[in-house]
């Protein structure tokens, strides 16, 4: 991808390329990605900025390592079927996602928020729904992601599969 902005001044050459990534800046500065098959659906729906609350993604393509019958949904997809049925809590965006790489424990869920611990969690059925929006709306409630752990669900418990520390900035860090 060429690395030149055309800003349209006088004198400029502009080229299909260099529109393209002028068109990828503005698209970007307004939380939306756009690329040569359309809408690219997990950056049209983050806004990059004013990023506040928690995010509950949850993987659609998993299936925990096993065979999907011809007709069915993957664990994930049911996963999300079964948490979209149910109101989100307050605080807490409920975002579809394509793969968190967690194949042979699906399905998985992910939560993070902006300045905040993240964590991924695995081994989760659509009967745990509403157990995972319970320990999504603790951890909105939280300022650093940081629940207290009789606080949490008994799933988020026992099926973390990752915590990930936040992201610093490094002008604050120095």
């Amino acid at each position: 991808m060429a690395t030149e902005v055309y800003l349209g001044k006088a004198g400029d050459r502009e080229t299909s390329a260099s529109r393209e990534t002028c068109q990828l800046g503005r698209n970007l500065a307004n939380g939306v990605f756009r690329d040569r098959l359309g809408l690219w659906g997990p950056l049209s729906r983050i806004p990059l900025k004013g990023v506040m609350g928690a995010r509950l993604h949850i993987c659609m393509t998993c299936k925990a390592g096993l065979p999907v019958p011809e007709g069915e949904k993957p664990m994930g997809a049911q996963l999300w079927d079964a948490i979209s049925a149910l109101p989100a809590p307050e605080g807490v965006e409920v975002i579809a996602v394509d793969c968190l790489s967690a194949c042979n424990t699906g399905a998985a869920v992910a939560l993070s928020m902006k300045g905040a611990w993240s964590y991924v969690y695995g081994r989760m059925t659509a009967e745990n729904a509403a157990d995972i929006l319970a320990g999504a709306e603790a951890y909105a409630r939280t300022t650093d992601g940081l629940v207290a752990w009789r606080e949490r669900p008994v799933i988020f418990r026992k099926q973390s599969l990752a915590r990930i520390p936040p992201l610093l900035d490094p002008a604050v860090e120095a």
